[in-house]
């Protein structure tokens, strides 16, 4: 009996071996009208002459079904003397008579088929349909629609099928209201300051609703709850459809929590000063303060640049909160893990495509072996961007072993470091002026044939105007043989029409110069024939002149950065010394003070600027010339006077001083980057006879615009000054203008 079960069993796995291995014979399709026998065999693995299997047809048929094009799709095996047939019997979605939109006002029928993609004669496919209605809800969404509701419904007139698309628009949802729950802390109206999302207010706030700007307000709100102490606040916003309002609504729900407060500060882990030292470092550290999140963070942050600017790159600092004194009381330990000391390895620099290496490798304050410190770090990133030659710079470590660590510089190059502009503007002292001006600030002299690259400047620079006509030929190698010493040279011609006499010039310069971390000293030599014309009979001086002189100046700077400083002083004295010794026609010597300020108070920077010069006449000379005298009143001076009237007159001519001050006090907010800047200033300074006859200072205050553009040496700057201490015949108040435009 065993034997026949045995022998059965073996009989029905070879019936089955011998039907799975059969051949197909054909492949019958059935029901199908509009899609073609073809179309769907080519979606098929199984196909006549080849080897049966059940696995396969039953994927074919999920595959089929999948299109969209059918209703039901079936199938059938049957066995003959040949081989198998497969049988599919499809059952097709109708084929679409027309495509009627119901409720859209914002767009054309045309533009919607176009993102429907679905039309007359179509077979009516349900998987393409729903996704061509997505596309429809993400073009309403541009248009700020985010709640537009989108169906479609299917009419079926005999064996016609039309498909409608229904759509309701409900207007664009503009916010009419913004309403706050759960808020006791703080009012609605000090929540609503913080949001980009703002009611509307006929005609000038629309209040456009947007989802990814609701997520950031909501994160705003927490950020400002935990700044003031908040630490478990959760917030949430939901918009509804405010139908009375015909806008939206804005419900944000808060859930406050409990507000916490500092208690006391411990250092634990690998301390490399007291404790009296380390606190220093923190923005919040008083007991019974607010705890303030932002400024907790910072507490990390500032622990953490002290240890990496004695080495310490991969220092870790832990922040340990333990309970207090009181529930709302949070103790706080600094756990501090320093690791190594590292020193730099290489100085990799990439991405520099033009720039030599040693231009970028100069400005890079560490060098091989030295220690790195962020503060060495951002040193050398403000250097790279004060030469304007690249768009980014990325400066940063890569660890190369235990205690040492490669210095790796990536540029992205300007397109372009030379400039050619050609330009008009106007100035409250020169008036109508053009320009042209073609410069290479990253110029090679040995470069051929580009001559780019090799870090030196050169210019030619023609201005011609109302007033005046400049020429000027400039060239300076900042790195002369290497060494941070600079030498350049300049040629040049000026023409200057005063109201009082025509001041013309024909000269040259050669200046040379050192630089060290903070100071610089640079000399320049200057001869120049000048030539007074046209000058009233009351100031005399007619003539021509040759000049010889000789400055020396000393330079101080612990700014941040060069171009638009943030923080530091900028302090230069000069001291320029004519005639005598060096020959010449005119003998005088002129000390000059320029010192600026810059301190920051969150955006907001204060900048103070202190101008005082004076000027002797020396040897045979009784008197300073005209052109080399002071003048004050207007930008760089005392904003809300004109130009040149400050100090001794002869009627209505300036005879200009021999003794000037001028003290500039500004508040400097950014409005956008660092390119446009609004200013607020307070001005005090005047021009004296000479330093034996100082009386009263001129006052000023007033607004304005300062306009930063890379590509321009100087800023254009538009003020409006108000003079407070106005002496009859003159204006109160006074547009001051040093703009200029390139095309």
């Amino acid at each position: 009996m065993k034997k026949i079960k045995i022998l059965l069993l073996c009989l029905l796995l070879n019936s089955v071996m011998l039907f799975s291995q059969e051949i197909i014979n054909n492949v019958e399709i059935s029901g199908n009208k509009n899609v073609s026998k073809e179309k769907i065999l080519t979606l098929m693995k199984m196909k006549p002459g080849g080897q049966f299997n059940e696995g396969f047809v039953r994927e074919d048929i999920k595959k089929i079904a999948e299109t969209g094009f059918f209703s039901n799709v079936s199938y059938d095996v049957v066995s003959g003397e040949k081989g198998v047939v497969i049988k599919i019997s499809v059952v097709e979605n109708p084929v679409i008579q027309g495509v009627h939109f119901k409720g859209n006002r914002v767009f054309k029928v045309k533009e919607l088929i176009g993102l429907l993609e679905v039309n007359k004669g179509d077979i009516l496919n349900e998987i393409k349909l729903l996704s061509g209605i997505e596309q429809i809800k993400t073009k309403y969404k541009e248009k700020q629609f985010y709640f537009v509701e989108v169906d479609y419904d299917v009419l079926e007139k005999e064996e016609e099928v039309f498909l409608n698309i229904l759509i309701n628009e409900q207007g664009r949802q503009n916010v009419s209201r913004i309403i706050f729950k759960g808020n006791n802390a703080f009012s609605g109206n000090q929540l609503r300051g913080l949001m980009k999302i703002k009611q509307r207010r006929m005609p000038f706030l629309k209040g456009s609703f947007r989802p990814e700007i609701l997520e950031q307000d909501i994160k705003m709100i927490e950020r400002f709850y935990r700044e003031k102490g908040f630490l478990n606040i959760k917030a949430g916003g939901e918009a509804v459809i405010d139908k009375k309002a015909k806008g939206l609504q804005l419900e944000i729900s808060i859930e406050e929590g409990d507000r916490f407060y500092l208690g006391e500060i411990k250092f634990e882990g690998e301390l490399l000063a007291e404790a009296t030292e380390l606190i220093k470092n923190l923005s919040l550290k008083k007991n019974g303060d607010v705890f303030n999140r932002k400024l907790a963070d910072e507490n990390i942050k500032n622990l953490s640049v002290f240890y990496v600017n004695k080495g310490y790159l991969r220092v870790r600092v832990n922040e340990i909160p333990i309970a207090g004194v009181a529930p709302e009381f949070i103790n706080v330990i600094y756990f501090i893990e320093p690791g190594e000391v590292y020193s730099a390895g290489e100085i990799i620099i990439r991405g520099n495509y033009k720039t030599k290496d040693k231009v970028v490798r100069r400005e890079v304050k560490v060098s091989p072996g030295d220690k790195i410190t962020s503060e060495k770090l951002q040193k050398s990133f403000n250097n790279l961007y004060d030469l304007n030659y690249f768009d980014t710079i990325n400066i940063y470590p890569e660890f190369t072993g235990t205690k040492t660590a490669d210095i790796v510089v990536e540029v992205e190059e300007k397109a372009k470091t030379g400039m050619f502009l050609i330009g008009g503007g106007y100035s409250s002292v020169d008036d109508f002026v053009g320009m042209i001006n073609i410069t290479q600030s990253n110029f090679n002299i040995t470069g051929s044939p580009s001559f780019v690259g090799g870090g030196q400047n050169w210019s030619l620079m023609t201005q011609f105007g109302t007033q005046s006509d400049n020429y000027r030929l400039s060239f300076t190698e900042p790195y002369f043989l290497d060494k941070p010493v600079w030498l350049g040279t300049d040629l040049y011609r000026t023409r200057r029409m005063w109201t009082d006499y025509t001041d013309e010039r024909i000269g040259g310069a050669l200046r040379i110069g050192r630089r060290w971390e903070k100071y610089s000293l640079g000399f320049t030599g200057v001869i120049e024939e000048i030539s007074l014309s046209d000058i009233d009979p009351i100031i005399g001086q007619e003539g021509d002149y040759l000049k010889k002189s000789i400055t020396g100046t000393f330079r101080f700077s612990s700014a941040d950065r060069q171009r638009v400083p943030n923080s530091g002083v900028i302090s230069e004295l000069s001291m320029e010394y004519a005639g005598d010794v060096l020959g010449g026609d005119i003998s005088f010597i002129k000390p000059v003070l320029v010192n600026d300020i810059y301190h920051p108070f969150g955006k907001t920077v204060f900048h103070s600027k202190t101008y005082a010069g004076a000027v002797e006449a020396t040897g045979d000379m009784s008197d300073v010339p005209i052109y080399e005298r002071f003048f004050g009143g207007g930008i760089g001076t005392v904003r809300g006077y004109k130009e040149r009237s400050l100090g001794p007159q002869s009627g209505d001519f300036a005879l200009g001083g021999q003794a000037i001050f001028a003290q500039n006090f500004e508040l400097i907010y950014p409005l956008y980057q660092d390119i446009l800047k609004g200013v607020l200033f307070f001005d005090a300074g005047n021009v004296w006879k000479d330093w034996n006859n100082i009386n009263e200072l001129r006052k000023g205050v007033g607004a304005g615009v300062k306009i930063v553009i890379p590509v321009l040496n100087a800023p254009l700057e538009i003020y409006y000054g108000y003079a407070l201490d106005k002496e009859d015949g003159e204006s109160e108040g006074r547009w001051h203008v040093g703009m200029w435009v390139g095309f």
